[in-house]
């Protein structure tokens, strides 16, 4: 056992994640003389580390608070390059950079890191909060910050502790689920195409209604679809949903029809495989004439108009229906969590209970792919650390 930690005008903050670590740093910065940090891990970041595949794609230029980040990081001694679509990385390319960044500020400014500790729940007190530690003392604290993430990596530590927390405080969750995740079908074809990347334009399909549009980089996998276009689709994904790709986006169907009405001229003493070899991938072409009930060896100037047409639907509006993602572990990011109407958007501060502020994933707050969820850990991490320490400066 360790001896009580407790301390007037102090603020904690459950959780060493990106909107944890950065939402101590602001506290600090405003003039917070006591911070504490609680993370469960055995290091601060630890998530971090894996972000952007090593790299971390810190911001992106197109999200609204994108330059305050970089200035934030560039005065804690982060350099930062921009790439394409306006994706911000560390100069150094890794995300050990940042995690390192992060690491050096808070000891510049004497937090206070408890790591390997295990909250195991919070009780509102007259004068803050009391947060129990599984195996240790309790911690006292007036302010307290909840940044302790999602359900989306559970093998780095996210599982989803903060929802229980934030309930028993009389919050709402909206039921959480995993995003920016690979989806999965059981048609029995993806395993001929595994390993294909096609450019193209994809629709999430709902009651034949279209959810939302993606275009870019389509991977076939084993058993169904990934790719940053994919991923963005299924932030939204339901059960019952079907996946339409469009592997000709350049192509109206009017035009695409003359295409292949041409090549018959030009082709048409080879057979239909051979017609659409050099359009498409070579191992997607049985599964095309398949999915249209063609005989790829048959002469393609043997070809009528309707199958033609069947052909071009096929590759314009290619139907894969859904049955779910990969799940926590492959999930990127957590969509759903506690309601955002619960929350002051200014200051992340409970609008329910005073004192009491919250950051990053563990809100029902996601984006897509491209720096913008971690511009969402930075800008609520910052807003809470800073509004958190000015409210203690008046107790």
């Amino acid at each position: 056992m360790i001896s009580s930690q407790s301390s007037k005008k102090s603020i904690t903050v459950i959780g060493g994640g990106p909107s944890g670590m950065i939402a101590a740093i602001s506290a600090a910065k405003q003039g917070a003389k006591t911070v504490r940090i609680i993370e469960k891990n055995d290091i601060l970041g630890r998530k971090l580390l894996a972000t952007g595949n090593g790299r971390c794609n810190l911001t992106n230029l197109n999200c609204e608070d994108a330059i305050e980040t970089i200035c934030f990081f560039a005065d804690l001694g982060l350099l930062t390059r921009v790439e394409d679509e306006g994706r911000v990385y560390p100069y150094s390319e890794q995300a050990a950079s940042v995690q390192g960044i992060l690491s050096d500020a808070l000891r510049h400014f004497d937090a206070e890191i408890l790591c390997g500790r295990e909250v195991e729940s919070i009780e509102r007190k007259d004068t803050g909060f009391k947060i129990l530690i599984k195996g240790y003392d309790a911690v006292k604290t007036d302010s307290l910050i909840i940044a302790s993430g999602g359900k989306a990596g559970p093998q780095y530590g996210s599982t989803g502790d903060g929802y229980r927390w934030a309930k028993a405080l009389g919050h709402t969750i909206i039921r959480p689920m995993p995003s920016l995740v690979r989806l999965v079908s059981e048609s029995s074809y993806f395993h001929l195409l595994k390993g294909i990347r096609a450019k193209g334009s994809t629709e999430l399909i709902r009651m034949n209604k279209v959810v939302d549009r993606e275009t870019g980089e389509i991977q076939f996998t084993e058993d169904g679809l990934s790719g940053i276009c994919i991923f963005n689709l299924s932030r939204h994904y339901e059960k019952g949903d079907i996946i339409r790709i469009d592997l000709f986006p350049d192509y109206d169907k009017e035009a695409l029809k003359e295409l292949l009405i041409k090549r018959m001229k030009t082709l048409g003493d080879r057979n239909i495989r051979e017609l659409l070899n050099g359009l498409l991938n070579r191992k997607m072409i049985p599964v095309i004439l398949d999915g249209n009930g063609l005989d790829g060896e048959i002469r393609a100037e043997t070809l009528n108009q309707e199958e033609i047409l069947k052909t071009v639907n096929f590759l314009k509006e290619w139907n894969i229906s859904i049955t779910g993602t990969r799940g926590w572990k492959e999930a990127q990011v957590t969509s759903g969590g506690i309601d955002l109407a619960e929350i002051d958007s200014v200051t992340m501060e409970s609008k329910l209970v005073r004192g009491l502020y919250f950051a990053g994933e563990l809100i029902d707050v996601d984006e897509k792919c491209g720096g913008y969820n971690l511009q969402w850990a930075w800008s609520s991490g910052i807003k809470a650390g800073k509004y958190a320490a000015a409210a203690i400066g008046e107790l």
